[in-house]
């Protein structure tokens, strides 16, 4: 199973996005009145500085949110709340501290079908491209209208109230002006202080999010004109290689967070020659073939900089070679471990500890060794208070693994 999270760009995915909002806003919660075209859109759709994200179960539109950023005709929430006062103060904040004037964006028109609002990842994702395209933009500030039925859902996001519920004459329900740092639902967002690496940087705006279910393929060898290379946002990806007999894969290596396979589609036409497959529930940045090309036209340097992760990564698989081929079962798991360490997340309320969303089995199969040994070796580590272990995670409390 998998979901994938992007910029709405052709008409189609627009009109997927004004259906879902009228689905969810119009026929089932009659916030807003019917209308023969079943769509809901306004102005602010149609402006260059505004991302309509899109989130597709296969071929199913299930989720969509809007960010405009501000301009000079205002932002969609200054049509029901009157911001000018907040403006006023993050300017007179920023101007004191001797920063830039700070730039607000709107958050917004976010609904999701009904059968998907289970998907915790889903809600997440929606975000977590909203915050990519804000802090590409160097968005500073959010501003948005809750629904006062959401507003505890906002709270936990970090969102404030700034005055009492309001209402337009064309929406049914009370909605409650708010606004937060762009950092701090960023930080919501992530689950934790955001880490940056130069690729994200460079291809911001860019990437597609892809939420894999554990066991779904990513791809197969010998896949004809492949157009994808994938960075590991969270989880784990098997990278494996078809044998003659066909009974069983050869496992060539297990791939955890920031890390980037598939990328040698991005310079030639070759088919795939490996197998790709989630080991467990995982995040992807998913960067395109087009848009790779795209920046590399603009900019020579773009290519010098994927060619030094690509290395970095040749090297890698040099040194996990000998791990595989050399090293004792004790040294193999201590080296894994250490492997996750260096993806692990600082956590939201603890920052001062990491954690990487990965249990016992996972671990097991990333090591190449037995559960029970690989349990043993990991409650062992729990001993000594270097890491604590739940079932779904592994959490750092020292520095010295990472």
């Amino acid at each position: 199973m998998s979901i994938r999270v992007k910029v709405a760009t052709t008409p189609v995915e627009l009109n997927h996005v004004y259906q879902l909002r009228y689905q969810v806003y119009a026929e089932e919660y009659a916030y807003m009145q019917k209308n023969p075209q079943r769509i809901i859109m306004d102005m602010f759709d149609g402006m260059p500085d505004s991302y309509n994200i899109i989130a597709y179960d296969g071929e199913t539109p299930v989720g969509t949110i809007r960010v405009v950023i501000d301009g000079a005709l205002r932002l969609p929430a200054d049509q029901m709340y009157d911001f000018n006062q907040y403006r006023t103060q993050l300017i007179e904040q920023a101007q004191s501290q001797g920063l830039s004037t700070p730039l607000l964006a709107n958050s917004g028109m976010f609904a999701i079908d009904a059968r998907w609002r289970n998907r915790r990842d889903l809600f997440r994702a929606l975000f977590k491209l909203s915050c990519d395209i804000g802090e590409a933009r160097g968005v500073t500030d959010i501003i948005t209208t809750a629904n006062i039925e959401t507003l505890a859902l906002y709270k936990r996001m970090g969102l404030k109230a700034l005055g009492a519920q309001i209402r337009h004459e064309h929406i049914s329900v009370s909605m409650v002006p708010m606004h937060c740092s762009m950092a701090q639902i960023t930080k919501w967002a992530f689950g934790g202080p955001r880490k940056h690496s130069k690729l994200t940087e460079l291809f911001a705006l860019c990437y597609e999010y892809l939420l894999v279910s554990a066991g779904t393929p990513i791809f197969n060898a010998a896949d004809e004109n492949p157009d994808e290379a994938y960075l590991i946002s969270s989880g784990a990806i098997g990278i494996t290689m078809d044998t003659t007999t066909q009974l069983q894969d050869f496992d060539l290596a297990t791939l955890t967070a920031g890390e980037l396979f598939g990328e040698s589609c991005l310079i030639d036409e070759q088919a795939r020659k490996v197998n790709a497959t989630a080991i467990v529930n995982t995040d992807l940045l998913v960067l395109r073939k087009v848009d790779f090309w795209n920046k590399v036209n603009q900019d020579q340097s773009y290519m010098k900089e994927v060619l030094k992760v690509m290395d970095q990564k040749l090297r890698d698989v040099g040194r996990r070679a000998l791990i595989y081929a050399h090293a004792s079962r004790e040294e193999r798991l201590q080296f894994f471990l250490e492997q996750l360490a260096k993806t692990a997340q600082p956590m939201l309320k603890k920052p001062h500890q990491r954690v990487v969303r990965m249990g016992g089995h996972a671990f097991s199969v990333i090591s190449g060794i037995e559960r029970n040994e690989s349990q043993a070796f990991l409650e062992q580590q729990a001993q000594t208070g270097s890491i604590g272990l739940t079932e779904n995670s592994i959490v750092f409390y020292s520095e010295a693994l990472s």
